[in-house]
């Protein structure tokens, strides 16, 4: 019998072995590649698995450019119709209202925040508060319902002392959380401290535990000896994340105002800011792992895919940069970090992506980051009209009678906007496919394929590769390249033959000629284009078995 594709006949011997479903599992590094199924791949960059397919990342480009300050902290505040990118320095405050940048630092001074030990950000009632363990908690005040950019932030009205210092500090309920907090010196890095309920769209009026006519109070969790690295709400309760263990506080009102109990004794927070809300749940970006959090147990999701990986890859002298940001219009998870191989900047560089509807990992590269936040970059309040809009209809996000106004209710409208201090700017995700004005290197790899002719794992036998025929789409007119490894041991290393220039408007395979027991591909993109993988299959022919020369 002879198989026929494209009006070429192929022997017995030779068969057409498909891969499809590429986009099922992603990336995993920490198992062999021989012992993954066809469709694994074993590396990867600026590339998200998503329908069945790998594509390669979006770009990103500069926005509310000419930023006053060198950015580490962004957080993004929707209220009352109004949008405002909050971005903060080392020693200042600036807001974007999507027409132009205001220094909102306080007017009493600058501020002592470090790059090891950012800021965190949270909202109580419509009023944003900052605080990064160095200074007075700050807040930004509303009036009639809205803050305004004239407005500068202040110290936190009703704070219990100023020498008191919370290492993070979020709104739970209508309470105020302080985490680790430093009192005249003296860090309690074990101490949670929470103030009295507070009034719709006001502050709380104390935080004095010793009252005794008020509900503020303090505890701290001495179980484990690892400082409080931060907190967030989680339904009805509020999990509090060290070093070492993992706390949930809840609710449970006079006299003793909150109940604590221990939800893990050995699995905590790697970093302030290294926690995120997902699907009811959170996501937790530990030391030595990734965690789901649904208030009862914690469960590992990097077990014999990417752990290893990772945390052999972490610069170890800056762990305390990385941190945790969700996209929620792509169901994904970024873990950002500081890589070993970055000596010189020592900001953000990777990101793992964990997309929570998939199941999968890639990686991507991060402009040197200081923080990324979520949310509509541009001004909502600017009128708008379908008349008026630039945008395709494939593109445009809006629905039919909804302008610009009310387009921070849109999920889809929402991106991610980078801070980054190394470059002195803020990026917009999703923009373009460059990364600022630069081409983007994307690329997807796949290495210890034993397939044979029958399209089974054969680790014994010799394959001869005569060609790839990648199911492929690209933008344009534009091509990408194609590789072909092969080895004959896995102790040896792979060669790559290559690059072959695809193009899949004009091409449908791409020729070669390798023999190996064990073998690779790989494309990639470097230039200003998009990308989309499908499928490949690969021609292949039996060629001997062990080490016989027969072929």
């Amino acid at each position: 019998m002879n198989l026929v594709k494209s009006g070429r006949q192929y022997s017995k011997s030779m068969a057409l072995i498909p891969i499809d479903n590429v986009g099922e599992h992603g990336i995993i590094k920490d198992i062999n590649a021989w012992q993954l199924p066809p469709n694994v791949w074993t590396d990867g960059n600026n590339v998200r698995a998503e329908h069945g397919a790998i594509q390669k990342t979006p770009g990103y480009l500069e926005v509310m450019a000419s930023c006053p300050l060198v950015p580490y902290f962004v957080t993004n505040l929707e209220i009352g119709g109004a949008n405002y990118w909050i971005v903060g320095g080392l020693a200042k405050i600036a807001v974007h209202n999507g027409v132009l940048w205001t220094d909102i630092t306080r007017t009493s001074s600058d501020y002592s925040a470090t790059a090891k030990e950012n800021w965190t950000a949270t909202v109580l009632g419509g009023i944003l508060i900052m605080a990064n363990g160095y200074d007075v908690p700050q807040f930004w005040a509303i009036s009639a319902g809205i803050p305004s950019v004239s407005t500068k932030m202040a110290d936190l009205t009703n704070w219990q002392a100023t020498n008191y210092f919370p290492f993070s500090l979020r709104a739970f309920r209508t309470f105020l959380i302080a985490l680790n907090v430093s009192k005249a010196g003296t860090p309690y890095t074990t101490l949670v401290k929470w103030s009295t309920e507070a009034a719709t769209q006001t502050l709380p009026t104390s935080w004095d535990e010793t009252l005794a006519t008020v509900d503020a109070g303090e505890y701290s969790l001495e179980d484990t000896r690892g400082r409080i690295l931060d907190g967030l709400p989680l339904g009805d309760s509020f999990m509090i994340y060290k070093e070492d263990s993992t706390y949930m506080m809840t609710y449970v009102g006079t006299p003793f105002i909150f109940s604590f109990r221990q939800v893990s004794p050995t699995v905590g927070a790697l970093a302030k800011n290294c926690v995120a809300e997902y699907d009811g749940g959170h996501f937790l970006f530990a030391n030595g792992d990734m965690y789901i959090n649904d208030g009862q147990r914690l469960k590992s999701i990097l077990p014999h895919k990417m752990r290893d990986f990772v945390f052999n890859n972490i610069n170890g002298d800056e762990y305390e940069k990385s941190f945790v940001v969700a996209d929620y219009g792509n169901t994904e998870m970024w873990a950002c970090y500081v890589s070993s191989a970055n000596v010189t900047n020592s900001q953000c560089d990777r990101a793992l992506v964990w997309n929570w509807a998939n199941n999968t990992f890639t990686e991507r590269d991060l402009p040197n980051l200081g923080m990324i936040a979520y949310g509509i970059e541009g001004n909502p309040l600017a009128p708008g009209s379908w008349g008026a809009a630039t945008t395709s209809w494939a593109t445009d996000t809006l629905n039919w009678n909804q302008s610009a106004a009310s387009s921070f209710f849109n999920q889809a409208g929402k991106t991610l906007v980078f801070a980054s201090p190394t470059n002195q700017k803020m990026f917009r995700h999703n923009t373009g496919n460059q990364e600022d004005t630069a081409d983007m290197t994307s690329y997807i790899e796949r290495t210890g394929l034993t397939l044979d002719s029958q399209g089974n794992n054969n680790q014994s036998m010799v394959k001869r590769v005569t060609s790839i025929w990648p199911k492929m789409s690209v933008s344009g007119s534009n091509t990408v390249n194609v590789y072909i490894g092969h080895q004959m041991s896995t102790e040896e290393a792979i060669t790559w033959e290559g690059p072959t220039t695809f193009n899949p408007g004009t091409q449908s395979k791409v020729p070669c000629n390798v023999t190996g027991k064990y073998i690779g591909v790989k494309f990639e993109s470097t230039g200003d284009e998009t990308w989309r993988l499908d499928g490949y299959s690969l021609d292949i022919k039996d060629a001997g078995v062990r080490g016989s020369k027969s072929y």
